[in-house]
């Protein structure tokens, strides 16, 4: 249990809408510090850019002395995880799995998505009431996912069981509490993924899996790690993007009408801004292996910093009106799938799943029934229900 009279840093924002804390703290400057969160918030977007992709920055969760997280952590588990690992070790895990995720693969598997979605989809009748995370975004992803990683059914229920807690891990800053239920979901997916992998590399398949378990440069740790890596982040965070995509393009304005009835899912401009706006990452953390400048500020060795993501995408002083869905709007890519080298892995299949969902969703009209709920993940954002129901 918590221990009532130790102080556990925390993420700072609402989980819900964390947006007016991100402009309140902007009026102090881009980098500010946070005594809650025990770290320096970075929330323009060139400042967030640049930390992103410079020198002097490394992920690794237990060089965080505020990251409660990176206490539980081995060196073996961070050296096989790409996620907490720069330079050397990060480019041969990265580099070992590019390959299957660069845009002319990912293209390939725009059959088995349409497909997936289509079956997802179809299973619910008009004017039948459904949510859309239980019934439809989840679902969709997990099958995804699982198809290209070659997982049965009693894996994939494992999978949608466990991959919650763990993803409430990722920013490193949680209770105690949620931080053990975390670890031991990792632990029971492991389990899972470990005779599965050692299965592949001495019986290789035609799947993701295997070509991760036959790859030379990982040990069968790293596939292990890299595996879930993928199964987890590959799934929670699409499943988060295409419900805040789609309350926002289906919620009523005050003129009544709908951003669904006046856009074309299939124009990657739409996405790109919804993108922009509902970013399901909200925070990235770094710690500065050297002393240095950020935006005026002195941050000393040793010192972290939260990267907000989902700040630096309404910066006013590179979106003019941040806040609103612009669909084409100059100015630099948004930094929802991060950038440097760790931007992320999969963002080809995230656009790819979330464009043919919507395309295949926005076709049947849907209608909101009630006011969504959200998840309480200030890390992860994303609707915990959105109740609907189609009206074509």
């Amino acid at each position: 249990m918590t221990t009532p009279d130790v102080f556990m840093p925390r993420l700072p924002w609402d989980a819900v809408d964390p947006y007016p804390f991100y402009a309140a703290r902007r009026r102090e400057g881009d980098v500010v510090w946070d005594a809650t969160a025990q770290a320096w918030l970075v929330l323009g977007h060139k400042v967030a850019r640049n930390v992103l992709a410079a020198p002097h920055w490394i992920s690794d969760p237990r060089a965080n002395q505020a990251a409660t997280a990176g206490r539980f952590f081995t060196a073996d588990t961070v050296a096989a995880n790409m996620l907490f690992t720069d330079g050397p070790t990060h480019d041969r895990l990265r580099h070992a799995v590019r390959d299957v995720f660069g845009h002319s693969f990912i293209s390939q598997l725009t059959e088995g998505v349409e497909s997936l979605c289509k079956q997802a989809i179809s299973t619910i009748d008009v004017d039948e009431p459904f949510d859309v995370m239980s019934q439809i975004a989840w679902p969709l992803h997990v099958a995804v996912i699982a198809a290209w990683l070659g997982l049965d059914p009693a894996q994939c229920q494992v999978l949608r069981e466990h991959s919650p807690a763990v993803i409430r891990l990722l920013s490193g800053i949680t209770d105690t509490d949620t931080l053990h239920v975390g670890l031991a979901a990792t632990t029971a997916l492991i389990t899972e993924f470990l005779p599965a992998a050692a299965d592949r590399r001495a019986h290789p398949r035609d799947d993701l899996l295997s070509y991760l378990a036959t790859a030379p440069e990982l040990s069968l740790d790293e596939v292990v790690t890299t595996a879930i890596l993928v199964a987890v982040a590959g799934h929670e965070t699409t499943a988060n993007l295409l419900g805040a995509a789609l309350i926002r393009l289906i919620t009523p304005t005050a003129e009544g009408t709908r951003l669904a009835d006046h856009i074309d899912p299939a124009d990657a401009t739409v996405l790109t801004e919804l993108l922009r706006l509902d970013s399901p990452v909200q925070a990235a953390a770094r710690t500065a292996t050297a002393d240095q400048q950020l935006a005026g500020v002195h941050i000393r060795s040793g010192e972290s910093v939260l990267v907000c993501i989902a700040a630096a995408n309404r910066d006013p002083h590179v979106y003019p009106a941040p806040h609103q869905f612009l669909p084409g709007r100059p100015g630099p890519s948004p930094l929802t799938f991060g950038h440097g080298a760790h931007y992320c892995l999969g963002s080809a299949l995230a656009r790819l799943e979330t464009s043919t969902a919507l395309r295949h969703i926005l076709e049947r009209r849907p209608v909101l029934t009630a006011t969504p709920a959200w998840r309480d993940t200030p890390a992860i954002r994303g609707p915990h229900h959105v109740p609907a129901r189609f009206t074509a």
